[in-house]
This record gives structure tokens, C-alpha cells and sequence, in this order.
């Protein structure tokens, strides 16, 4: 079988850290659920909508689609490997997603000048593991 289309959603209420543990981690995990970042109150799931897929041979493909996150729709493309385990398409990407295109402005340089050594990197970096059924 091959991806020809399809959606999925992500639900924010997951957000982890993985390089911190303890208060800091709570810390920073609540200030990334908040409305400073990702709102997930208001906004607990994000979505992505493929619109196109193009085989590239030998398990890979470019994937095109619509990232919804915090409300904004933005299309992004990534490419994306394939293999087959038991009889289901495993499928997985890494995407770098620049958080200033989906109205999370907390820190960022793009929006607010002078920040020096507090800005806070726009892109961050998505990583899917998706499993056909």
C-alpha cells in the first residue's frame, strides 16, 4: 500500500520535556501550555492535512499538507520514509516548523527587538511516526 492522502491530529496536552526534570520541567511545560505558546485551553489539538504526496522512490516521499496549530493554517511540506512491518506501512518525518507563522510570538525575534540573550528560537522541530491501518 501507499499514502495517498489522509489526516491527523495532535492533541497539545502531551507537550513534554525531555532535557529537565523536576520544578523546572513543570515549569517550563506549563509555560508551553499556556497562551504565551500554544494556548492548549483554547487550542488543544493541532492538525495536518496532506494535500499532496509524491513518491520518490525507495520509500521515501515528499509530503505537502496544511499544519493547523493555535488556530492558524499554514501549508508546510516535509519528506517522509516508508517501510513495511507486518503487513502495515510505517511512516515517519522530521519537520522543522517556525512557530512565528502560527502566532506563538512569546520571545521570539521575529516579532520584538532587543530581546538579546532571552530570545527563544522560532523553529522547533516536529518529529512523526505515523502507522497505516
Amino acid at each position: 500500500s501507499s499514502l495517498t492522502g489522509g489526516s491527523f491530529e495532535i492533541d497539545m496536552s502531551t507537550i513534554t520535556t525531555e532535557d529537565l526534570s523536576g520544578e523546572y520541567a513543570t515549569k517550563l511545560v506549563n509555560h508551553l501550555k499556556s497562551d504565551d505558546f500554544f494556548g492548549v485551553a483554547q487550542h488543544p489539538t493541532a492538525k495536518f492535512a496532506i494535500t499532496k504526496v509524491i513518491p520518490q522512490g525507495s520509500g521515501l516521499y515528499k509530503i505537502e499538507g496544511n499544519l493547523t496549530i493555535k488556530g492558524t493554517t499554514k501549508p508546510i511540506r516535509f519528506n517522509a520514509t516508508s517501510k513495511e512491518n507486518a503487513g502495515k506501512q510505517h511512516f515517519n518525518a522530521q519537520i522543522k516548523v517556525d512557530r512565528s507563522d502560527f502566532n506563538v510570538r512569546y520571545g521570539s525575534g521575529s516579532f520584538f527587538e532587543n530581546l538579546g540573550d532571552k530570545t527563544i528560537y522560532d523553529e522547533f522541530d516536529l518529529s512523526i511516526s505515523l502507522v497505516t491501518e
